[in-house]
């Protein structure tokens, strides 16, 4: 790779990440906003109905498992990530939809400034630290699929007990997850092509902001207020 051509300097490190925290930004905001106008039509109750209730809860984590398992971020063009992020912001707000309609609107915001707090961080651990956290990187993603089955298994055991372990263990997961994900973005972009970095930067972002509604949906269940 042509040293010349990659991000070898700071102030364009700096640059390069911030546009990554931007656009998962933007992609919260549309989640959020979706979620909560979907959740003021009234409509939640007959979306969450039976089979539809399952498709609309397990899509974003089959979008997740397609684009983890399939390789097709490699064959994206910039334009077509860009369009699976916001697609998948879109899913995940009609997921969201029904804690829009279960929690006061308080808790939901409560949960929102801890989740950002809480994020911001270990988001800044991540960036500055000098450890190299790639290592625990196994260790993580093991521990996530850990919590997709108990979570999947819960749904038919429903147990509050369970439930309350698996929110506990999610903050502290994806928390972990964000200061990885920071860590291996810096490493990343430090020594990526200037040409590629447009693109990264959705893949990037997507990462992030999977953390951040994680966290969102596992504090919000833990402490949440329900209307």
């Amino acid at each position: 790779m042509n040293s010349l051509n990659t991000l070898n300097t700071a102030d364009s490190l700096n640059t390069a990440v911030a546009g990554v925290i931007s656009k998962m930004a933007v992609g919260i905001f549309v989640t959020m906003v979706f979620a909560a106008a979907v959740a003021s039509l009234g409509i939640v109750p007959i979306l969450f109905s039976g089979l539809l209730g399952y498709v609309i809860i397990f899509s974003p984590l089959v979008m997740c498992l397609i684009f983890a398992l399939t390789g097709i971020d490699a064959k994206m063009s910039e334009s077509a990530a860009k369009m699976w992020f916001f697609a998948f912001s879109a899913a995940m707000g009609l997921s969201l939809s029904l804690f829009f309609h279960v929690f006061a609107v308080g808790s939901i915001v409560n949960a929102l400034i801890g989740t950002t707090a809480s994020f911001g961080a270990l988001a800044l651990y991540g960036y500055f630290t000098k450890k190299d956290l790639s290592k625990f990187g196994p260790f993580l993603f093991a521990g996530v699929i850990g919590l997709i089955i108990a979570s999947i298994t819960n749904i038919f055991i429903a147990s509050t007990a369970l439930q309350s372990t698996l929110n506990i263990l999610a903050i502290i997961i994806f928390l972990s997850l964000t200061a990885y994900d920071m860590n291996r973005i810096r490493e990343m972009f430090w020594y990526a092509d200037k040409d590629e970095i447009r693109r990264m930067q959705w893949f990037a972002a997507l990462s992030l902001y999977i953390n951040f509604i994680n966290i969102f949906m596992s504090i919000l269940q833990l402490f949440g207020d329900k209307k």
